[in-house]
């Protein structure tokens, strides 16, 4: 089976343990169709094998179908989320925490940072991200036109973040362009030097907190480290996966609601006609339009779903093909308001499941009632397109928009 890049990676060498018939030409930083529909790119591997093996990117395992993909990630002991980058990293790269901790020691690091991100620690937010975004908009309405990904997509979660961890606005060039490559840089050492100087960075910022504390998540990081319950490099590593994850998600989850807002006007005129629906639309947007690819090494050598896994074998997990499976969802594709059921794991399932979601959510709900209520109407500018993007997180990352003023 052909899925292959018109830029093409180095392919390393097939392992014998392999069978030739799960080989597929795949390279998930950069497969066919993803400038056009980084989801659809992603749904041609459905409907084979649920698990095929591709080349590239150092050859790795790849989970295709739903039940494959929730099957690994809750079986923690079988598929180690340490290392969890592919390619791996390398030697000596800093350890990303939780994300490459597993159970029983993960829940150490979990109950740190949990009770800074339970919803009744983040209700106080609400008001500041609605001035927020009220601010931006006020900004870039007046033009009839922008480009949502510079002017709000990339700006706004950013913005906020630093507002949420105490730190200066200034920051947010240089936090940005490290988020961004180490996301979909295809560059190996463009990756590797942004992962380095985003620790170094936060490194840093808790140095400072740890000598003048302040009340924040990252003073609480800090802290942790003071008293001995994780070490600092850890504390930096939690919040370097923090800051990662609170960025990175939003920004491409923003990047695809407004692109399908954007070309389809019924589901604006449904949400302004019935605002009720805000809270379902952020779950139906959360399904349709999944982002993360999540790397696991395998722990044992076992057979998993007609695939011979050998230990230290890679495998990637990606949580929007979970939703793209007809198996789980009826008209995946479709975005459906209406839909009865919109479970998805798109947050993760099992151990890891991301503590950071109560932040998420409320950031899509507030984001929706704003721009439809500030710009109703708008629609992808005439004669331009937009642009998606692969790696460990899809996105769009150009999306001229143009409104009436």
């Amino acid at each position: 089976m052909s899925y292959g890049s018109t830029e093409q990676t180095t392919l390393g060498a097939l392992p014998g343990h392999v069978d030739p018939g799960l080989v597929v030409d795949f390279d998930f930083y950069n497969p066919p169709g993803v400038r056009t529909d980084p989801h659809r790119a992603w749904k041609r591997l459905q409907g084979g094998p649920p698990v095929v093996f591709t080349q590239h990117n150092g050859g790795h395992w790849i989970a295709t179908s739903g039940e494959a993909i929730y099957a690994a990630m809750q079986d923690f002991q079988s598929f180690s989320s340490n290392p969890f980058n592919i390619p791996k990293r390398p030697a000596g790269s800093p350890r990303t925490v939780p994300l490459e901790v597993d159970p029983p020691e993960l829940q150490k690091y979990r109950m740190i940072a949990v009770p800074s991100l339970s919803p009744k620690a983040l209700a106080s937010l609400e008001n500041g991200m609605r001035t927020l975004m009220r601010s931006i908009i006020a900004e870039i309405k007046p033009a009839g036109r922008c480009e949502f990904i510079s002017a709000f997509a990339v700006r706004m979660p950013v913005e906020l973040f630093l507002n949420f961890v105490n730190l200066p606005a200034s920051d947010r060039p240089l936090v940005r362009k490290w988020v961004e490559d180490v996301a979909r840089n295809p560059d190996r050492h463009a990756q590797h030097a942004a992962h380095i100087a985003t620790f170094e960075y936060v490194r840093k910022v808790l140095a400072e907190r740890r000598a003048h504390p302040e009340d924040d998540l990252f003073s609480k990081l800090a802290m942790a480290s003071s008293d001995g319950r994780i070490s600092e490099d850890d504390a930096a590593g939690m919040a370097l996966n923090i800051l990662f994850g609170g960025i990175e998600t939003v920004t491409s989850a923003l990047s695809f609601i407004v692109k399908f807002l954007a070309e389809h006007p019924e589901h604006r005129r449904e949400l302004r006609e019935n605002p009720g629906l805000t809270i379902t639309a952020v779950e139906e947007f959360m399904r349709r339009f999944g982002i993360l690819c999540l790397g696991r090494t395998a722990a044992r050598d076992f057979n998993f779903y007609g695939a011979d896994i050998r230990k230290d074998d890679r495998m990637l997990l990606p949580i929007h093909l979970y939703s793209l499976d007809e198996k789980n969802f009826e008209r995946p594709l479709d975005v459906d308001f209406q839909r009865e059921h919109y479970r998805h794991i798109n947050f993760g399932a099992g151990p890891h499941r991301c503590i950071g979601s109560n932040l998420a959510r409320p950031e899509l709900k507030v984001f929706l009632e704003e721009w439809l209520s500030a710009i109703p109407d708008f629609s992808i500018a005439p004669g331009e397109e937009p642009l998606g993007a692969g790696g460990a997180a899809l996105s769009i990352v150009r999306l001229p928009l143009v409104w009436s003023v």
